[in-house]
C-alpha cells in the first residue's frame, strides 16, 4: 500500500502547482517576472537523492510526460527536461555526500537545468523570442527564489518520508 503514496503525492503536487499560482498571487507580484512553482520536481529530485536514482528518473519521465500532456502543446519537452535534470543530479550524487545543504543545492540546480532546457528547446524551435538575459532576469531568478523557499519547507519532511520509503523497499526485496 505504501508504494502508492509517492505517485499520489506527486499527483497532488502536480495539481497544486497550477493552483498555487492563483493562491499565492504569483502573477501579481511583478508584471515582468514569471514565477513557476516546481513542487513536483523538488520532490522527484529528493526521491532520486534519498531513495534511488532509478525511481527518481522513472518518476521524472512519467510526470514530465503528464506535464507535457496537460500544460504544453509540444509533447516531450518536459519529459526530456525533467529526465535529463534528474539524470544529471543522479550523476552528481556519485561524487558528493548528501546532507541538507547539498540536497538543497541539488534541488536548485535541477530547477535551473530544467528551466534552461525548456528555454533552449523553445528557442531552438522558434516558439520564444526572449533573449537569455531577459530569461534569466524575468524567469529563472524569481523561480529559483520562490522554489528555494518551498524547498526549505519541504526538505526535512520529504527526506524523512523518502528514507522510510527506501527502508521499506529494501525490506520487500
Amino acid at each position: 500500500m505504501r508504494k502508492y503514496i509517492l505517485p499520489a503525492l506527486l499527483l497532488f503536487l502536480f495539481i497544486l502547482e497550477s493552483m498555487s499560482v492563483d493562491f499565492f498571487g504569483l502573477h501579481e507580484i511583478s508584471e515582468d517576472w514569471t514565477i513557476v512553482p516546481r513542487y513536483m520536481l523538488i520532490v522527484i529530485v529528493l526521491c532520486a537523492i534519498y531513495t534511488s536514482p532509478y525511481v527518481g528518473l522513472i518518476c521524472a519521465m512519467l510526470f514530465g510526460f503528464l506535464y507535457d500532456m496537460v500544460y504544453t502543446e509540444i509533447l516531450g519537452v518536459y519529459l526530456f527536461a525533467f529526465g535529463v535534470s534528474v539524470y544529471i543530479i543522479s550523476g552528481i550524487l556519485r561524487f558528493v555526500n548528501t546532507n541538507y545543504l547539498i540536497s538543497f543545492i541539488l534541488v536548485l540546480l535541477s530547477i535551473t537545468i530544467t528551466e534552461h532546457l525548456v528555454f533552449g528547446i523553445h528557442s531552438l524551435i522558434g516558439t520564444t523570442q526572449m533573449l537569455h538575459s531577459e530569461f534569466l532576469y524575468m524567469r529563472v531568478v524569481p523561480t529559483l527564489v520562490f522554489n528555494a523557499i518551498i524547498a526549505l519547507i519541504l526538505l526535512f519532511p520529504v527526506k524523512l518520508f523518502m528514507e522510510r520509503l527506501a527502508i521499506e523497499q529494501k525490506d520487500e526485496l
